[in-house]
This record gives C-alpha cells, structure tokens and sequence, in this order.
C-alpha cells in the first residue's frame, strides 16, 4: 500500500513536473514573440499633428516626416521670410530663428538680419505668392514657386517669379529649418550641377 502511494506520488510529481516545463516553455515563446514584435515596432510610431486650419493631418515618426506636414512648414517659413515690412521684420525674423536648425543658426540670422535691414533701408516690403509647391521628402527639402511682389512706400516697385527653397533637418522629433534661400524653374533645389537630390 505505501509503495503504491509512493509510485503514484511520484507520477503526480512527474506530470507535474511536464506540465511547469510545457507550461514555462510556452511561456518562453510568447516572451520571444512579444519582443519580436516590440522590436519591430519600436521608432514606428507616428504623431498625427492638425494644422491651425483642418486641410489635411500630417504625421512626424521617429526618424521621417509626411510630405504634407513638410509643405505646410515650408510655406509657413516663407511666409514668415518674405511677407514682410519694415515694421515686423523683427518679429517675424526672431520667429523664423526660433525653428531654426542650431548648426545654421547663424548663417541663417545673418542673412535675415541682412534682408530686415534691406527693407528698413528701403522702406520697402514684400509679398509672396505661391502657385506652385515640389517637395523632396528624402532629402527634406521644400521649393515654392511663385510671385514676389516689392513695394516702396506705397508704390509697386517690382514683380517678377521667384523659386525658393526650404531645407529642413529631423533631429529628436522636431523640424527644423537648415536652409532657406532663392533658387531658379530650372533648378528648383538648388543642387551643384550634375549631383542628385
């Protein structure tokens, strides 16, 4: 009698003993799988922003921006460098600097304080059209073509078509703008000749 109860403890014991060793490799796998997974999905994840006027949503990820939000963000830099007069260049200037990219802070300030002291001296202001926007999302650039209309005082002193680029530059999940500057129809991003994006 107690060596059957000793036998039948002890295939108690045995299956017992399966069951953790089915039930821990299991558990196992599930583990390896759920960090595949995160793995695979780690940096995926995308903020979908909306603009201050509901056209379309954009997304920003961990390491790429959607074409749209690169658009809209160029044209609201544009708008800031080249509808301007002598009156809010300042601000409009310390705005643009804000986003600026900290490896071109100071290129880019110096050639907006040269603009700004341009239309001061000039008493002149700008204004600028768009008509048409091309993006090159790899490289992060923006170029808007359109009309720049000068004003002196009062009067229209000029008008003609312009293109100009936007550069910007992704680091730690906000844009930034590294580049801004005139460029031509036949060459819209500004590229040396004979070079790709």
């Amino acid at each position: 009698m107690l060596f059957k109860k000793y036998l039948s403890e002890r295939d108690n014991a045995n299956q017992e003993i399966r069951f953790m060793r089915l039930l821990v490799a299991g558990l196992t796998v599930v583990v390896l799988i759920e960090g595949a997974a995160m793995l695979r999905l780690a940096g995926a994840e995308k903020t979908v922003l909306v603009p201050p006027e509901i056209n379309r949503s954009f997304w920003v990820s961990g390491n790429a921006v959607s074409k749209e939000y690169l658009e809209e963000m160029a044209y609201w830099y544009a708008g800031l460098a080249l509808n301007v007069t002598p009156v809010v260049s300042d601000y409009q200037n310390s705005l643009f600097l804000k986003y600026a990219a900290p490896s071109e802070y100071g290129r880019l300030q110096a050639e907006m304080g040269a603009r700004a002291e341009f239309l001061k001296k000039n008493n002149a202001a700008t204004q600028f059209s768009v008509r048409n926007v091309t993006t090159d999302e790899k490289a992060l650039k923006v170029a808007l073509s359109g009309t720049l209309v000068t004003w002196t005082s009062d009067k229209k002193a000029g008008e003609r078509n312009a293109t100009y680029l936007v550069g910007f530059k992704f680091m730690n999940g906000r844009l930034y703008v590294s580049d801004f500057k005139e460029t031509s129809d036949q060459n819209l991003f500004g590229n040396p000749a004979g070079s790709q994006s």
